[in-house]
């Protein structure tokens, strides 16, 4: 009887640890993604000033025309964000990568022979 209590109260306890165990593991793994970032929080902040303050003032102004948003949206990306990280964006024409149409006639190509 005695030996039925010690493994029962001992079951529990490694249950006990082993759920602590995971949920510590489940918290770490979660926070971890938000360590790993190489940029600082703050990096971002002058672009988005930038965007943020044009926005205002577009807000605050009179409907612009077609003419004035095809003007603006010609010195960059589009007419909010202007040129505004242009330097950080791959073209497709920079990346090396396969479309996913072209991995499909691949794969039908393989298919076929």
């Amino acid at each position: 009887m005695l030996f039925n209590k010690l493994n029962n109260w001992l079951k529990s306890s490694l249950r006990l640890l082993l759920t602590a165990f995971v949920c510590g593991l489940l918290f770490i793994s979660s926070a971890y993604p938000a360590q790993a970032a190489t940029s600082r929080a703050t990096e971002g902040e002058a672009s988005l000033n930038r965007v943020q303050a044009k926005t205002d003032e577009v807000a605050s102004s009179n409907p612009r025309g077609i003419n004035e948003v095809t003007k603006e949206a010609q010195k960059g990306l589009n007419a909010v964000q202007g040129g505004a990280d242009a330097d950080k964006m791959i073209s497709p024409d920079e990346a090396n990568a396969t479309t996913v149409k072209e991995k499909a006639a691949n794969l039908l190509d393989n298919l076929k022979n």
